[in-house]
């Protein structure tokens, strides 16, 4: 019985396919225009659901994801999740009980020496048990085993990725015991990954992974591993079989408890936080940032599918007016109600489909635009933005979806049982009376608010995006060149270090073009070290007044360089040497935070750890030091030649464009050291790296609220027409009776604005509702911006009445003769 049931069922959905397949070809126009409208909102969802795949949703191909968990450092005194500091990971791997394993590791640049050039790759730095911990299974060779992370220096051991062993090696064999330069030192190597396996952050693909007692051959700073301070590490635990995160959770909070009683000076009120690893690839700080940007991007495409959705709604409503007669008359012969919803409801399922299928080529050719957009920090990245197994089936859910949600209430509509009596023949009679709203009305109101919406949410991002772009960061970016170096790479003394750095400025000054040069240890967006600051007769921390504070280490003249004005005190000179007393530079920010209206100049601090102080001899003015916008962050500048650092940058500002300049320092830097391996850029190309986000964003949103104002106007065109259509004999009667063709127009414009109007309101209302979520998301802007509240609506208005002026005039045209006698 079952089986007769089944095969029935089957029989009838393959006769409604057929069925549905003939009358779309009978009605090629139709269907065209339906399946182009669906392909845009379908594929507008597709290709922000494949970015949000790519980034957010990428499995972590090792083995049982589940039981693995990362290790933050929660600290009272700077907000966020923090990592760890590798005397910490020792004691979490000793004296832990929830964990099987645990490894440690840190993402580094380096560079392949040894074959030409310097080659710049992205390593990793981890310990002995970071590949068994995580169960990879190699293409090639082993992982590490536990003795050769033991003793410092003693096993020169790499693991390469399978693209660096495709495209340096070939993808030959024979690669397991050849030794391959990085940084100047060789390296024996022992495995390749697997093909998909690039590390542990989704946004880093790396290429090598090294020892973490081969540290002083490729750690910038190995005096970090003896730092209980130094929150550098990331940290990753595989659980004990049975043990779920609150029970580790409970378990390491007793750990931190611990640590915070043996080591007070450090641990002091610092937490362990265990987050699931699936979640924590990337760092939940900037996790949660990319969550409400792709959730900003997914709502707007659904507001333009839901568009979309509302055009063709409007498209089965004209036609089943049409289609009136064929369904009174299978009504009439015993087709139930549900059998006609069925064949309605599989005719708009196959047109979403077809429109599915378009959009995926939209999708995939949209794809390729944004990839080849990518930001520089992923121009050699070896993951792809795909449209694989989970992007073809979101595309498949919400085409079906789709064709449910715009063609039920047609479908209802249709089929209703006084369909015989309220589909009559009654030619040019409009199906409600003028004045009164129907299903296809509030379908327009619908798609003119949901317009309103996304493009109130496509100008706000463009404003803010203009803001940035306009905002004066606080140093000079149209004529600064930074060329990077890490001497530590080329195993330089702290002698030889200094000496190449003196004949580098030397050579960097006498450059034809060049006005000044300095060098800093961090570029002027990315300062990446900070420091607990303690102001004189603070003895520790565990008071709580020691704050965390941004610093960065330059020479004599970098303020002159970037053109960041002193505004008290003296810049550092030749006198500051290693030998003298340490000076210090403040921002405005970090003077009002530690010396509220008192002069800086003068006071002492010192930094936890090191017990010699500093003076402050200068204020700076304040300069973006993370992000184009953010608000001023206090920042400590201290003197290079008192502060020796190996990885440095060197700025020259330029009489010109500083492209020119950066070409020639770097031949005469090169030869000093033919493989030192040297990173160029510009501030002003740093800066447009720095809103890559914001302009993807802005750019993303501005097509989505284009596609959402063309797919508006094709809806209130439709209505205006279609009502016009209808109307036919009751306008040819207004004519006969002395109506003007003015008189007509107008009649046709104010009932096709009203909905606008109304459209325009309920869109406003949502618009300043929603307007607040996306305010953090701004760059120096109101999320209830004026100019785009008063723009936004003032744009759609115009387009409205564009959309119902057409059809306005084409119903002056009617003849009132021969549509009488039509009629």
């Amino acid at each position: 019985m079952l089986y007769c049931v089944d095969y029935f069922l089957m029989q009838g959905i393959l006769e409604d396919l057929r069925f549905s397949l003939r009358t779309l070809l009978k009605n090629r126009g139709f269907a065209t225009v339906a399946a182009l409208s669906l392909a845009l909102g379908i594929g507008a969802n597709t290709t922000i659901f494949t970015l949000v795949n790519s980034v957010l949703l990428r499995p972590l191909l090792v083995s049982d994801p589940g039981q693995l968990v990362s290790v933050f450092t929660i600290d009272p005194q700077n907000p966020g999740y923090l990592l760890c500091s590798y005397p910490n990971y020792k004691d979490f791997r000793d004296r832990n009980q929830v964990f099987s394993s645990l490894f440690i590791y840190s993402a580094l640049d380096l560079s392949l020496t040894g074959s030409g050039d310097p080659k710049p790759i992205v390593g990793d730095i981890v310990s002995g048990t970071y590949f068994s911990t995580l169960g990879i299974h190699f293409a090639l060779g082993r992982g590490f085993r536990a003795d050769e992370d033991q003793i410092p220096g003693a096993d020169p051991v790499a693991v390469i990725s399978y693209s660096l062993w495709t495209r340096q090696f070939g993808g030959r064999r024979d690669v397991l015991g050849r030794t391959v330069g990085i940084n100047g030192h060789p390296f024996q190597i022992i495995g390749v990954t697997p093909p998909d396996f690039h590390g542990l952050n989704t946004l880093v693909v790396s290429d090598v992974w090294v020892p973490m007692m081969m540290n002083r051959e490729v750690y910038p700073n190995p005096m970090w591993l003896t730092e209980r301070r130094a929150l550098v590490f990331s940290v990753v635990g595989r659980l004990k079989p049975g043990v779920e995160i609150p029970r580790a959770q409970a378990g390491m909070d007793q750990l931190a408890a611990e640590l915070a009683r043996d080591y007070p000076r450090d641990n002091q009120g610092r937490q362990i936080q265990l987050e699931p690893l699936t979640e924590a690839a990337i760092n939940p700080n900037t996790r949660t940032i990319l969550t409400n940007g792709s959730a900003l991007l997914m709502t707007i495409a659904a507001l333009v599918l839901l568009i979309a959705c509302a055009n063709v709604a409007n498209l089965l409503l004209a036609r089943a007016s049409g289609r009136g007669k064929e369904i009174a008359v299978r009504l009439a012969m015993g087709a139930s109600r549900w059998r006609l919803i069925r064949q309605l409801l599989t005719e708009s399922t196959v047109l979403a489909l077809i429109g599915g299928g378009l959009g995926l080529i939209l999708a995939r050719w949209a794809r390729d635009i944004l990839w080849s957009a990518r930001p520089p920090i992923l121009a050699t990245a070896d993951f792809h933005v795909d449209l694989d197994g989970r992007v073809l089936g979101f595309t498949l859910v919400i085409s079906v979806l789709t064709g449910i949600l715009f063609g039920l209430a047609p479908a209802l509509r249709a089929t209703r049982k006084d369909l015989a009596t309220d589909l009559k023949e009654r030619a040019g009679q409009p199906v409600s009376p003028p004045g009164k709203f129907n299903s296809k009305a509030a379908l327009v109101m619908a798609q003119v608010a949901l317009s309103l919406v996304a493009l109130t949410g496509a100008g706000l991002f463009l404003r803010s995006l203009r803001n940035a772009q306009q905002i004066n960061p606080g140093f000079d970016t149209e004529h600064t060149g930074i060329l990077e170096y890490n001497l530590a790479e080329r195993a330089y003394s702290e002698m030889r270090g200094r000496e190449f750095e003196q004949r580098v400025m030397e050579m960097a000054s006498r450059t034809p073009g060049v006005v000044s040069a300095a060098l800093a240890t961090n570029g002027p967006l990315h300062v990446t070290l900070a420091r607990t600051v303690l102001l004189a007769g603070q003895e520790d921390i565990t008071d709580g007044k020691g704050r965390t504070t941004a610093v960065r280490t330059v020479t004599p003249g970098y303020f002159r360089t970037l053109m960041i004005p002193l505004l008290h005190g003296r810049d550092f000179g030749e006198t500051d040497t290693k030998d003298s007393p340490r000076v210090a530079i403040v921002n405005e920010a970090a003077a009002a935070r530690y010396w509220p209206d008192q002069d800086p100049l003068g006071k002492q601090f010192r930094f936890f750890g090191d017990d010699a102080p500093f003076q402050v001899v200068g204020v700076a003015r304040n300069a973006s030091s993370h992000s184009i916008g953010e608000r001023p962050q206090a920042l400590i500048y201290t003197c290079l030649a008192q502060n020796y650092w190996p990885t440095n940058m060197l700025h020259v500002r330029a009489a010109g464009s500083p492209d020119a300049v950066l070409a020639s320092v770097r031949r005469q830097i090169h030869r000093l050291d033919p493989d030192l391996l040297l990173h160029t850029s510009t501030i002003a190309g740093e800066i447009a790296e720095s809103l890559w986000a914001p302009r993807l964003a802005a750019s993303l949103l501005g097509v989505f609220g284009l596609l959402a104002l063309l797919l508006a106007s094709i809806g209130i065109y439709g209505v205006a027409s279609y009502s016009v259509n209808q109307r036919v004999r009751e306008i040819g009667i207004r004519v006969a009776l002395g109506a003007t063709t003015s008189d007509v127009e107008r009649m046709v414009l104010l009932e096709g604005m009203r909905l606008v109007a109304l459209g325009v309101v309920m869109g406003l209302a949502v618009a300043l509702a929603a307007s607040r979520a996306v305010e953090s998301m701004l760059f120096v802007i109101s999320a209830q911006d004026v100019w785009t509240f008063a723009l936004v609506p003032a744009v759609l208005t115009l387009v409205g009445i564009a959309a119902c002026w057409f059809p306005a005039r084409r119903a002056t045209r009617v003849d009132p003769a021969v549509a009488l006698r039509h009629e």
